[in-house]
């Protein structure tokens, strides 16, 4: 019977996980990067989309309010956070423990992303 409670427990989980949407930075998305500086124990990224990427964006924000979502460049995730409402300015920022770990990150998106995977499904 004991078996049967963690079965429970780690389903919702497992739902939860297959739920979460993907959003792929690629190189026809990302126009450019930037270290931004240190705000309470965190240094961010700034990322601005090109107009494609911009569109694309939107479009995922707008059809997926309220729900998680991760923004990835190649198989890392860059991002997790839950969709508010639609993003048009094609900005995006992402938070990160280290001004290391930030430089990395902005190095890889300055760097030569891949071109597929692409957006939400391409």
């Amino acid at each position: 019977m004991k078996w049967v409670a963690t079965l429970l427990l780690v389903t919702p989980g497992a739902l939860l996980a297959e739920t979460e949407l993907d959003f792929h930075l690629c190189s026809a998305y990302v126009q450019q990067s930037a270290v931004g500086t240190q705000i309470e124990n965190e240094w961010t990224v700034h990322v601005k989309l090109t107009k494609v990427g911009a569109t694309s964006f939107e479009r995922f924000t707008e059809a997926n309010i309220g729900r998680m979502s991760r923004l990835v460049v190649g198989d890392q995730e860059f991002l997790r956070a839950t969709i508010l409402g639609p993003m048009s300015n094609g900005d995006l920022h992402g938070a990160f423990s280290s001004q290391e770990v930030a430089t990395a990150w902005q190095r890889t998106l300055a760097g030569k992303l891949p071109a597929a995977p692409c957006g939400a499904g391409d």
